[in-house]
């Protein structure tokens, strides 16, 4: 089992009643999320130092490092959804209003563009901001786009790894996303209660957008933000579960293959099987108990930090980024006769005015073949 810094006693994890494979994934997930916590505070200038004497501290400063690198890096690494570079650009220039019927078409376009063209990249949030309240000339938009970027056929967005969308299609997407946008404006404006995530999702999919394509990664997410402005009920286990299994995304697949790795115990083949297991360890984080006082803290804090409780979108959030610690741990191995070095300036780096972190606990649960 990694050296996870910030997992709980094992005694805590013990106590959830899950399968080794639940308790596993669990402590992945706990470990992601006051991860997070903690990068928001050092966002904050509030974090203390990691203990490096610690197992798991120098791969928590790695992360991190890499993390505080760039604007693509934070969007890609940071592990509460709300705290990354382009998502807080976001929530800065469009607050989220208490009734999402206030919402109009030229908001709801306006994330449609900053999510699918621009997110990742500072300089293209600010470019492709709307100025005014009318509906920007799409043609225009559509030539700033395509100038984004080294190519002339593809505009990567590096925030979403390797996808590149072909120039040529960027007029028919912003075609179709303002068709999207007042679809979805006048659904708001008509319903009392939003619709699912589901029925949203499909709607998005129905467009048939070029370079969105079915339950792709942009879908998913563009669908999240529309939740986190009010315009669609957050996504069911089930629904987080079938975009696994469908799209196969490298980084949730990727943290169900590091927890079997760690058991020995195959990961969830199915859809059923695994609504079945993020049902169960989902559960930990929505009803925490007195015997599980760091999840009730993590849970809090959380919800400090991004104004709401955890939802599935946070979830799935963070199994993208248990695969990227992972990622990261194992490159950080082949610089091992370099790393005392790196720590000690990394150590540094982080210093501030706050004391050290506290609860810094190590995992340690045996295998159930093993020897108690």
């Amino acid at each position: 089992m990694a050296n996870l810094y910030f997992s709980p006693e094992p005694a805590e994890l013990r106590a959830l009643g899950l399968s080794q494979y639940e308790i596993y994934l669990s402590s992945h997930l706990i470990q992601t999320l006051r991860l997070g916590i903690y990068m928001n505070k050092k966002l904050n200038n509030k974090a203390g130092p990691l203990d490096i004497t610690h197992p798991g501290a120098a791969d928590c400063e790695a992360y991190i490092k890499s993390a505080f690198s760039s604007d693509m890096l934070s969007d890609r690494l940071f592990p509460l959804r709300h705290t990354g570079s382009s998502m807080r650009f976001i929530l800065a220039h469009l607050p989220v209003p208490g009734d999402a019927s206030h919402l109009t078409a030229l908001q709801i376009f306006q994330l449609c563009v900053w999510r699918t063209f621009a997110f990742g990249n500072k300089e293209h949030l600010l470019q492709g901001t709307f100025e005014g309240n009318t509906k920007p000339g799409l043609e225009q938009l559509a030539s700033t786009i395509q100038h984004w970027g080294n190519g002339a056929l593809k505009l990567p967005v590096p925030a979403y790894g390797q996808l590149q969308i072909i120039k040529a299609k960027i007029p028919n997407m912003l075609s179709s996303l303002w068709d999207l946008s007042e679809e979805i404006s006048s659904i708001a404006r008509s319903k009392s209660t939003p619709p699912t995530f589901a029925a949203l999702h499909e709607r998005i999919l129905n467009k048939r957008i070029p370079s969105i394509p079915p339950h792709g990664l942009i879908a998913w997410l563009l669908t999240s933000d529309f939740f986190e402005y009010g315009l669609c009920q957050p996504p069911s286990v089930r629904d987080l579960a079938e975009h696994i299994m469908k799209s196969g995304t490298s980084g949730p697949t990727g943290a169900l293959k590091i927890v079997a790795d760690e058991t020995d115990q195959a990961a969830p083949a199915t859809t059923e099987g695994l609504e079945h297991v993020l049902t169960r360890v989902f559960a930990v984080f929505e009803d925490p108990t007195e015997h599980t006082p760091t999840i009730q803290q993590v849970v809090t804090d959380c919800k400090s930090v991004q104004g709401r409780s955890l939802t599935v979108v946070d979830m799935e959030h963070a199994l993208c980024k248990i695969s990227r610690q992972n990622t990261r741990a194992m490159a950080g191995k082949g610089r091992s006769k370099t790393r005392g070095a790196k720590e000690e300036e990394t150590k540094e780096n982080m210093r501030d005015n706050g004391g050290p972190e506290h609860n810094v606990v190590e995992l340690q649960i045996k295998r159930s073949g093993d020897k108690k």
